[in-house]
């Protein structure tokens, strides 16, 4: 079973680095969707259904829209600490799976606990905005880049964007490689 979208798929791939760039898709200050009713189930359906089982991936409709720039500064620390791949998917099963708030410090401090990591040094990063500047920084680079959304994947200076390009990735990630073995040779 993949564990998060289809980015474990592309990080099996020993001669390809794939870096995670925080990006909040609803940062403060943004209003959510406004969504009629069904319509959140509908597109549930239609889009995210499918590519989970394309991917085996885990994944039931949100019940409601939270913000993560609390999640985004726990997976800072995660990084920091050497869990940043088991934090992800964590917190990914939290959300997808479980329904939880990930905006929430005492979720995000047991779903860090879970993965070997202080549930208490969480909550102090949250609760003194540790990686705020980084995580708003990297937004901002992001958007200089022509990032607007999630997920994208740069490869290259090219940008893939949208619910589905794992396989263009993949193919563009193959052509980058067989170019510079064609160089060398």
């Amino acid at each position: 079973m993949a564990t998060v979208g289809g980015t474990p798929v592309i990080e099996e791939d020993p001669e390809v680095l794939v870096e995670w760039v925080s990006w909040e898709g609803r940062p403060p200050g943004q209003e959510f969707k406004k969504r009629k009713p069904g319509e959140g189930k509908e597109n549930y359906e239609k889009n995210h259904k499918p590519l989970a089982a394309k991917y085996d991936v885990p994944l039931n409709p949100a019940s409601s829209s939270h913000r993560t720039t609390n999640a985004h500064m726990a997976t800072y620390y995660a990084r920091d600490k050497g869990k940043f791949k088991e934090f992800r998917n964590r917190i990914y099963k939290a959300r997808w799976v479980e329904d939880l708030d990930l905006e929430s410090p005492d979720v995000l401090a047991r779903c860090g606990e879970k993965v070997g990591l202080d549930g208490e040094e969480i909550k102090q990063v949250i609760a003194e905005k540790r990686y705020l500047a980084s995580l708003h920084s990297q937004r901002e680079q992001g958007k200089s880049l022509g990032i607007f959304g999630i997920p994208s994947f740069v490869v290259e200076g090219k940008i893939f964007w949208g619910k589905d390009v794992i396989d263009d990735v993949k193919n563009e990630v193959e052509r980058v490689k067989q170019e510079r073995l064609e160089k060398q040779n």
